[in-house]
């Protein structure tokens, strides 16, 4: 028994001529065998090379193109081979290669799970861009920090780890181009920033499409005081420049007529953040840029204490 596929409402003279291109493509009936469509959910490809260039072995993508013969190759590859004039497979000789619009569907039609399914990622991309979006995946998992512990997990579960496991302190609910004040202690200290913000600050900074970027702020103490170096904590550098202003300011007053001032201490550093994925552990403190508060600038505070410090994070596009 046949199915009657009844035919969609016309869009317009685009519309129809796509549908009748449709059409010539499946034959004069126009119609699919009952079950057709729920039996391609069991279909599996045995050989995945049939999926690759047979000259660069990468996965084909449209456009792709074939000889006389059927022997398919890449967009590129069928450039670097055109000035032989023959095909890599059977030598017959090709004047030109021809589209394989067949196979440029049928490419198109497979999809595959992201490898980051159990952590939240609904994606299927295309066989042939698999490895890109696994690339920039915002859904990849991120692995702990710490030495002993090899937990993988996704930002939003990193940071409920690190405070649970470690104890290490969080900021969270940072907004981009605001200066906030934040208590950093000794070691590591997280701060999560949403950049989906729709300000325009100038021609050097664009509006992001990214919600969230995670930042390492790691504090440690020096002979002179305490040394604070910032990450970006990603699985790929992003196409803009993250800059992180970090400031720090005393007022000192006398102890014994307190409206009297005496001095005031301000410091200032604004740092590009370079990109780590941690996966080999924290980056060298002695190979990073130090924002460095001397001890004779915190006075008498205890050795014990977090530090008040201001951060600002924007975003620049250079280009």
């Amino acid at each position: 028994m046949r199915l009657k596929r009844q035919k969609p409402p016309s869009r317009g003279c685009a519309g129809g001529a796509h549908n009748k291109e449709k059409e010539k493509e499946k034959g004069s009936s126009g119609a699919r065998p009952a079950g057709a469509a729920a039996a391609v959910g069991y279909v599996s490809v045995e050989d995945a090379d049939a999926l690759d260039c047979g000259v660069c072995y990468r996965p084909l993508k449209p456009p792709i193109f074939q000889c006389n013969e059927g022997h398919v190759v890449c967009s590129s590859c069928r450039d670097k081979l055109a000035p032989a004039g023959k095909c890599h497979v059977c030598g017959i000789a090709t004047s030109s290669y021809h589209r394989c619009h067949a196979l440029e569907r049928l490419v198109e039609s497979i999809r595959v799970p992201c490898p980051n399914a159990a952590h939240g990622c609904n994606t299927k991309p295309a066989y042939y861009d698999h490895y890109g979006h696994c690339k920039t995946c915002p859904y990849a998992p991120y692995r702990c920090l710490s030495k002993e512990c090899s937990f993988p997990g996704s930002t939003d579960a990193l940071l409920d780890h690190f405070a649970s496991a470690h104890g290490w302190p969080s900021t969270t609910k940072i907004g981009v181009f605001e200066r906030h004040s934040i208590c950093l202690y000794d070691g590591f200290n997280f701060l999560l920033a949403d950049c989906a913000e729709d300000d325009n600050h100038g021609s050097t900074t664009t509006t992001i499409s990214s919600s969230k970027y995670l930042f390492l702020l790691n504090v440690t103490r020096q002979s002179l005081g305490r040394a604070i170096t910032v990450h970006l904590i990603s699985q790929e550098s992003p196409s803009e420049i993250l800059r992180c202003v970090l400031s720090y300011s005393l007022v000192v007053y006398d102890p014994c007529e307190r409206c009297k001032f005496v001095a005031s201490h301000s410091l200032q550093s604004e740092i590009n953040m370079e990109c780590m994925d941690l996966s080999n552990g924290p980056p060298d403190p002695a190979d990073c840029f130090h924002f460095v508060v001397p001890d004779s600038v915190l006075g008498d505070k205890n050795k014990e204490d977090p530090i008040q410090v201001n951060v600002c994070i924007s975003i620049i596009n250079l280009q």
